[in-house]
């Protein structure tokens, strides 16, 4: 990788012609991510919790609060910065940012001759806003997503819409479903969006209660990218509201590429509106292996007029 960055640096540093821009991977990758509260993206989307809200804004529409997360992926040297807020002015509205960056990317022989390549980063950064409301036993949202995406000197940025919706089926199942479309082709030509559907069902054990998740999510976001098939499954096991358990398994493949699969182990604990949530991330080989942390501070809306 950094015999690649040397060259992108000196490329660069005797001045690159202006080309068209293209997503790069770290902001697909970027899109992709989750904080550790969550466990897998695509099969939590349902549930009443954390580990729902980061890609489906109408899950949980009782909890207000403030999450930040870290993650560090050892396959590249990734290392993300994750943070949301939700609270309430007029209707819920929640506030999301996420940034990550690529260490030395730079050749330390290279920058010891031109310390002005210092300067030179690969980054990719986003910064959403959506609006919560409730209706009844359906949740839905709307928001906007500005995207930022840097690549050695070289940067461009975007705007995605994401409108999500949740349904309670009962008292122990739901239903969510999460669109996003790209607006501008700052990052290139929009493509027709990604969609993404989950459900969530709730079973009470002796030793807890076990929640089992599913999901899937397909397409792509815009035209230089290539179009991505998700699926998941996931359990919880909430012991006494205090600690909880979370094992999620999912495969994945690019266009008509063979198909993949991942794995997450994560564990959380929580101390009355404080929790600690903790999840370790593998593939095949070591292949994108990820370690996160997050940190969260919980409030629910107790008037009773919210589903779970």
């Amino acid at each position: 990788m950094r015999r690649t960055a040397w060259l992108f640096a000196s490329f660069l540093a005797l001045g690159a012609p202006k080309t068209a821009w293209t997503q790069s991977t770290n902001l697909s990758d970027l899109e992709r991510v989750a904080p550790a509260a969550t466990g897998d993206a695509v099969a939590t989307g349902a549930a009443s919790a954390w580990r729902s809200l980061w890609t489906v804004p109408a899950a949980a529409p009782a909890l207000h609060g403030v999450m930040i997360g870290f993650e560090q992926n050892a396959f590249g040297s990734v290392t993300t910065v994750l943070g949301a807020a939700r609270f309430r002015l007029g209707v819920l509205w929640q506030l999301q940012y996420a940034q990550a960056q690529v260490s030395g990317v730079i050749d330390p022989d290279l920058l010891a001759q031109y310390p002005e390549l210092a300067t030179l980063r690969v980054m990719a950064r986003f910064v959403s806003l959506d609006g919560v409301h409730t209706v009844g036993r359906t949740t839905v949202s709307a928001g906007l997503r500005e995207e930022s995406d840097e690549l050695l000197g070289v940067s461009a940025s975007g705007v995605t819409a994401r409108s999500s919706v949740r349904l309670r089926l009962g008292h122990r199942t739901a239903i969510a479903g999460v669109f996003n479309r790209a607006l501008s082709s700052g990052l290139g030509t929009p493509a027709d969006g990604r969609v993404q559907i989950a459900v969530s069902q709730d079973v009470v054990t002796g030793a807890g209660r076990l929640q089992l998740d599913a999901g899937a999510r397909m397409g792509r976001l815009r035209q230089s990218e290539i179009s991505e098939t998700e699926y998941a499954l996931g359990a919880t096991l909430s012991i006494q509201d205090i600690m909880s358990i979370n094992a999620t398994a999912g495969s994945d493949r690019l266009s008509q590429g063979p198909w993949t699969w991942r794995a997450a182990l994560g564990v959380s604990i929580a101390l009355g509106s404080v929790g600690a949530h903790f999840r370790y991330g593998f593939k095949p080989d070591g292949r994108g292996a990820s370690r996160a942390m997050a940190v969260t501070y919980t409030r629910r809306d107790l008037t009773g007029n919210l589903p779970r």
